[in-house]
């Protein structure tokens, strides 16, 4: 209820703010005036907004230029989800007193319900400068420029929004959840426009990888280097998937096909020397680390870092006692960092991390730094520090100087960095597969360092739960995820997100009585939450019950219009209850969301029930297209990561 809470804050306020200021004593059409202001009050503290919508109403009836009440009539339009009356009424208060922030801040968020996102911009940027404390302007501000594809302004609303928090466990949480949510709507921008590009299969590579799903990653990597086999990345891409996969032969193919198109890349030498550890090879694989230094120390010592390799305890024991006596030579210490780490020994690996980076800086100050004629020089020659000091001075960017930049920044993992230029590129050429896979890499790994500063700081914490159960429902290990779900419930029982996530998980599971029980705590904590009322819907939907279902789902999509799912669902009632028409309505407001055609089929069918053939055809085309390019083994896969997201 920390929403509706928050509105009845400030619509209280304001009516016990405005009304003996207003109203005085005056004569009896003041003391009417008064006591129906008051009366809207009253409804408002008791949660009536029907019955404050008609006394605010009355009050405007004779007092049409009332700023004051059109706030409070806006604010109850708003608690009902009537965002058309709730943002008409807040403009014009807000046009009245340009100072008054809960007009401005409604009416954002009202526009933003609307979808009505770049008009929603400008009253939320006022209450900003009005109040730059502001956490709620901030959070719908962000929301704003997410779906206006503006990731760099999102950005900025993410780290500010870290900063107002005084809970660090929630501030770390909560960004983590901000860098997630922008990489979900990458990923679902990809899959819309650029699936079956180099850069799409790349990305769903990516996704697999992450979640441990070895062998789609090799496809997903593999049908990557079918589309464009020059792209740079990819061999090495695949054999981290089947080194994963302890197919060390096939992965040691593949970085050796890396290193013929480019000698230098770190990631297949990386991946080549850890293949050889597995194999027993510490000779060679000291030679490639030696090799890395040479070319690339930068990248070495970021590597060191964080590094970890999968072996055996046992062979990471022998390969330390091999180690240790050796003389501490560069790749000694890269090697015994990375070994240590794995095995849980972070300070002794970050001893070896430190020595690295002396050595590395004592190599620059004995070797005087190359003249270079450009940036792209200082990248292809490895000297990404270089690289990204030309350009972070260069008062405006070429569109592949952003990309460059994000690339150096990267490879240091300074991850914000790289993500700004990745999404100023992205401003600049909305339409550029290559720069929304990056940005969307980066986002991922924001979102992991959070996480990770979360379970240092609060490992037992009720967001920890939630997090751990969010990994495993994106690691498709559904049991698991449900247990910490259960525990965090446990210790936050008051919180209606947790019920509503538990609740989508049970819907998966097909435990339709528990996911029920689930949903009806989170609507009797949130009665107007958007996600919970969908899965109710969706819930009867799967019961058949298709009436009970549009009934949850109208409430859904009025409570957040920009919930396509919703429309999608609402659409599938409403052909299966015999009401073809609003079926059709529906639909075609969710086909954004038609990765595999299943929309367009419903809409057909809706088409050919209203007797509207041409267009009907056209819907079967369009599904029968849609299907025949989709690929059977990563379907319902991709659907839950975006959803995850």
């Amino acid at each position: 209820m920390k929403v509706v809470v928050g509105f009845l804050q400030f619509a209280l306020v304001l009516s016990t703010a405005f009304g003996p200021r207003l109203f005085g004593a005056g004569n009896s059409q003041q003391q009417d005036l008064a006591a129906h202001f008051q009366a809207g009050q009253q409804a408002m503290r008791a949660g009536n907004f029907e019955l404050a919508v008609t006394e605010f109403s009355k009050v405007l009836r004779w007092s049409p230029d009332l700023a004051e009440a059109q706030v409070n009539l806006g604010l109850a339009y708003h608690l009902l989800g009537n965002y058309a009356e709730s943002v008409k009424m807040l403009s014009q208060a807000a046009q009245r007193q340009p100072e008054l922030v809960p007009a401005h801040l409604f009416l954002g968020i009202g526009r933003l319900k609307l979808g009505l996102h770049a008009e929603a911009v400008e009253p939320l940027r006022r209450v900003v400068r009005l109040e730059p404390r502001n956490r709620e302007a901030r959070r719908a501000l962000a929301a704003c420029h997410l779906a206006e594809g503006d990731y760099r302004a999102a950005a900025k609303e993410f780290q500010e929004l870290f900063h107002l928090e005084s809970d660090k466990t929630e501030a770390w949480f909560q960004l983590a959840r901000h860098y997630t949510e922008a990489a979900g709507r990458l990923a679902r921008d990809m899959a819309l426009r650029y699936r079956r590009t180099s850069w799409g299969h790349r990305l769903a590579g990516d996704l697999y990888f992450h979640s441990q799903r070895w062998a789609l990653a090799a496809q997903e990597y593999g049908e990557a280097l079918r589309v464009d086999p020059s792209q740079p990345g990819l061999h090495a891409g695949l054999g981290n998937a089947y080194r994963r996969e302890k197919e060390l032969t096939k992965a040691k193919a593949e970085f050796e096909n890396e290193l013929q198109r480019d000698p230098k890349c770190e990631e297949a030498l990386l991946g080549l020397a850890e293949v050889n550890l597995e194999l027993g090879e510490l000779g060679t694989a000291r030679e490639l680390v030696d090799h890395l230094w040479n070319s690339s120390p930068e990248f070495l010592v970021v590597a060191s870092e964080s590094h970890t390799v999968g072996l055996p305890a046992e062979t990471v024991q022998r390969l330390l006692e091999t180690l240790r006596p050796v003389n501490l030579d560069v790749p000694s210490h890269f090697l015994l960092s990375v070994l240590l780490r794995s095995r849980d020994e972070a300070e002794k690996a970050r001893q070896h991390q430190l020595r690295l980076s002396q050595m590395l800086q004592e190599r620059l100050s004995q070797r005087p730094a190359a003249r270079l004629t450009s940036p792209a020089q200082a990248c292809g020659t490895r000297q990404y520090t270089g690289c990204a000091q030309a350009l972070s001075q260069k008062p405006q960017l070429e569109k592949s100087e952003y990309l460059l930049l994000g690339k150096a920044r990267f490879v240091l993992k300074e991850l914000e960095a790289a993500a700004d230029a990745f999404a100023g590129m992205l401003a600049v050429a909305k339409d550029h597969p290559e720069a929304i896979y990056w940005l969307a890499r980066c986002y991922q790994l924001l979102g992991d360092e959070c996480f990770s500063r979360l379970e240092e700081m609060a490992p037992d914490s009720w967001r920890m739960h939630q997090m751990r159960a969010q990994y495993y429902k994106l690691s498709y290990d559904d049991a698991r995820a449900i247990l910490e779900y259960q525990g965090a419930v446990r210790l936050r029982p008051d919180v209606a997100e947790l019920h509503e996530e538990l609740a989508a998980l049970y819907l998966a599971k097909n435990r339709l009585d528990e996911a029920q029980v689930a949903l009806d705590r989170a609507l009797r904590l949130e009665p107007t939450r958007a996600g919970a009322l969908y899965l109710m819907g969706l819930l009867y939907i799967t019961k058949r019950e298709y009436n009970s279902a549009i009934t949850y789902l109208v409430k859904a999509v009025q409570y957040d219009t920009n919930l396509l799912e919703a429309r999608a669902g609402l659409g599938k009632a409403y052909l299966r209850a015999g009401r073809p028409g609003a079926a059709a309505h529906e639909l075609e407001k969710a086909l954004p969301l038609d990765f595999y055609g299943d929309l367009h089929y419903l809409l057909y069918q809706a088409y050919r029930d209203l007797g509207k053939l041409e267009p009907a055809q056209a819907a079967l085309n369009k599904s029968e297209e849609m299907r025949g390019r989709s690929v059977s083994r990563d379907r319902e896969k991709l659907e839950r990561w975006m959803k995850n997201y």
